[in-house]
């Protein structure tokens, strides 16, 4: 936690950016980045959530060990040595601030760690709270934490082998309080997998059997966590067997898809038994949808038990089948990847073709295939070739083509989002004018609004009218047309934010900004707007556009209550925002908090790398990319600080004071290494607005702050080249020292 900036590197994806700026000077980079306090606490901010990130590790790798230990009676006294530090790791990590909950492990399935053919396999996720792992991740920080970090990564993906081969797909572990009696618990759940895995479930005097007729590892040790014979657990799933696959199911357990959910869920079972703090390849992990809505639990149950009926005996297959015909399956997934998920939804939807309930099986998977192909990236539709006999063949990133056959129904939905990458593309140049949309335009249109053809027709004339011949946004036009774009609500939003937010022309795009706020503060959903606004913004970490500040701009307005002026012109959010307190909305700073604690690893990239660029260009290390220049830059910071402010929290109140800190010191690396002094204003601009910001917190080292930063006023003046430099200090500095 407290190691020198000398061990800092940047990560694989910082790297790339900086790669845009033309021959890096190592050595002259982390002198720039030495002495900027903000970049300390942005270090240190990382460095905290990689220690927790290598503790998930360590203790994944652990409890893997301990399993696989299990087999070999000659280890056992091994194996009480790796709960004890097992146990001790937990709680370490059960420090993490601001978290409480479960630590989860699962397959992702869906990436090539090492980039081999069927490594996906051993692709799994840990979480603990927000706090991600994956392999990706695991190498960024095994590359930054040089001395441990990648010994810790090499054992984790030994872990993530040993786990896909004793087909331990998911496992979760509830920490509790995280008090002596919950690590108690804990330690006793492990012993009793230790015996489990050390007789291979194989023991019919510990092995309870679910309504499958299959040994089931939590009616195991959920039986021996509470000292019930087998024999009587196995009995009351006997029980629970007709009820829940009988030929006239119990309709009060149509929400409940296997009969260990039944028995959790029954009050009298519940006051009787303990719930295990350790679950292992749960189904509501298993099919990676936690979080159903109540209306379509039933139907997630119908799909779960189909599987199991079908699969139970071979868990690997249940798994890749659930993941074929889950949203989550789909998410960050590589074509050769996606080719083996929909091989496998075509097997599902062919069992279920004699299934009697095979009309709602068949809607339940469509449904969330369909949302989860909603979300691949269009270069990966733009390398598949789709026929027309159905077979459809993709080329992955190194060339390789791989090919599958697909049921019908799929086949018509990959032909359609292939079809909108292509639309997209259309729509992305109709600033040119010279763009024609087709029938096969409208249809997508319609689908993805959920409108007519006639509709969506009308829409993109709509969309065409906002810009002249010259290809020049049109706000008048625009404007006139809120009423028509407010029917298809927020969805309309996200798609011309995403298609319109990085216009060529700096002044379209001003004017666009100045348009799409009447449009935003009349929304009926300005929750979803926020949170389409920030993903684009943050999800980002490395790449910094011109959007990312009008996206900013954007965000902060939402945060004020009442703020309904149609014809605002602005270019930045006023500073005067700061002054508002009760007229924040509050529900909407919820959302943004809600966003910020689900991503503050994002949220602090982020950061860091405008930062990073800032202090780079600034010091006139190479040239500015496009239009990424320090006031840019500076600009672009302001608009967070004022948004972080409106915002709150700790993190917050953090980074803005490592912003007064760097930029309310003059003796700082960022002024004495700044080529143009004309860039001293904006600088100011930035302080002034941190300045401001940090009075919101009311934090009771913030006033010793800002009359520190007031002090050094001779020293700012020092800076200024030039009569109208030093006016403008004054005038900085003066009001720095005042109370708003």
């Amino acid at each position: 936690m407290g190691e020198s900036s000398e061990k800092f590197t940047l990560d694989q994806s910082a790297q790339q950016l900086y790669h845009q700026f033309a021959g890096i000077d190592e050595q002259d980079r982390a002198r720039a980045l030495e002495g900027s306090a903000l970049m300390q606490l942005l270090i240190e901010e990382e460095k905290q959530l990689d220690y927790y990130r290598l503790l998930l590790a360590e203790a994944t790798t652990t409890f893997v060990g301990i399993l696989a230990n299990s087999r070999f009676a000659a280890l056992a006294q091994d194996n009480l040595q790796k709960i004890k530090a097992f146990i001790a790791t937990l709680g370490k990590i059960a420090k993490l601030p601001k978290t409480r909950g479960k630590m989860v492990c699962r397959l992702r399935g869906q990436q090539c760690p090492d980039g081999r053919i069927g490594s996906e396999i051993y692709d799994y996720e840990i979480s603990f709270g927000n706090l991600l792992l994956n392999s990706q991740v695991a190498q960024l920080v095994g590359e930054r934490e040089k001395n441990h970090g990648a010994m810790i990564n090499a054992k984790l993906m030994e872990a993530f082998r040993a786990l896909s081969a004793m087909k331990l797909f998911n496992f979760s572990m509830d920490l509790g309080n995280s008090g002596l009696e919950d690590f108690q618990q804990l330690a006793r759940t492990i012993q009793l997998l230790v015996r489990y895995y050390g007789q291979g479930g194989g023991d019919p005097r510990f092995v309870v059997r679910d309504e499958y007729d299959q040994p089931h590892i939590n009616l195991t040790i959920l039986s021996a966590f509470n000292r019930v014979p087998p024999d009587s657990m196995q009995k009351l799933v006997e029980k629970i067997k007709p009820r829940l696959l009988g030929v006239n199911p119990d309709p009060q357990l149509l929400a409940y898809a296997t009969a260990y959910d039944v028995i959790l869920a029954s009050r009298r079972t519940r006051e009787m038994l303990k719930q295990l703090p350790i679950e292992i390849n749960n189904v509501q992990w298993l099919t990676q949808q936690a979080k159903v809505a109540p209306e379509k639990k039933v139907q997630t149950v119908k799909v779960s038990r189909f599987v199991l009926a079908k699969f139970g005996s071979n868990p690997r297959m249940a798994y890749e089948v659930m993941s074929s015909i889950s949203r989550e399956g789909y998410s960050e997934i590589r074509s050769e990847i996606m080719g083996k998920r929909l091989a496998r939804a075509t097997d599902f939807l062919k069992l279920s073709e004699a299934d009697a309930d095979k009309k709602n099986l068949h809607e339940e998977a469509l449904q969330n295939i369909e949302a989860g192909l909603e979300q691949i990236p269009d270069k990966i539709y733009d390398s598949i070739n789709i026929r027309e006999d159905g077979a459809v063949s993709a080329l992955d990133d190194e060339g390789r083509q791989t090919s599958w056959e697909m049921h019908e129904k799929l086949h018509g939905l990959l032909s359609f989002f292939k079809q909108r990458s292509a639309t997209k593309k259309k729509v992305l140049g109709i600033a040119n004018g010279k763009v024609s949309f087709d029938a096969r335009d409208y249809e997508v249109f319609a689908r993805y609004f959920k409108i007519t053809e006639e509709q969506a027709a009308h829409l993109l004339e709509l969309l065409k009218s906002c810009f002249d011949d010259l290809g020049h946004f049109r706000r008048a036009f625009f404007e006139r047309n809120i009423p028509e774009f407010i029917r298809f609500g927020s969805r309309v939003f996200e798609f011309l934010w995403h298609y319109l937010k990085e216009l060529e022309n700096s002044n379209d795009r001003i004017s666009f900004l100045n348009a799409m706020h009447p449009l935003v503060v009349r929304l009926s959903s300005q929750e979803e707007a926020l949170q389409i606004l920030l993903g684009d913004i943050f999800s980002r970490t490395a790449e910094i556009k011109s959007s990312d500040r009008n996206g900013l701009i954007l965000s902060s307005l939402l945060l004020v209550r009442n703020n309904q002026q149609s014809s605002c012109n602005i270019e930045l959010t006023p500073e005067d925002v700061l002054q508002i307190r009760e007229g924040i909305n509050q529900e909407m700073v919820a959302v943004a908090t809600d966003f910020m604690e689900q991503n503050r690893d994002l949220v602090i990239n982020k950061f860091r790398s405008i930062t990073e660029a800032l202090l780079k260009l600034s010091a006139g290390k190479g040239p500015a990319a496009n239009e990424m220049t320090p006031s840019f830059l500076l600009l672009l910071q302001r608009e967070l600080v004022i948004f972080l402010a409106l915002v709150g929290g700790e993190s917050s109140l953090a980074i803005i004071q490592g912003v007064v800190r760097d930029f309310g010191n003059p003796e700082s690396t960022y002024y004495q290494a700044m080529a143009k002094k004309e860039n001293l204003r904006h600088s100011l601009q930035l302080l002034h607005v941190a300045v401001r910001g940090l009075r919101r917190f009311e934090d009771p080292g913030a006033i010793a702050q800002i009359d520190a930063v007031a002090s050094r006023a001779h020293n700012f003046l020092n800076l200024a080249e030039d009569h109208a430099q030093q006016v403008y200090v004054r005038k900085v500095i003066e009001s720095i020292s005042r109370p708003d």
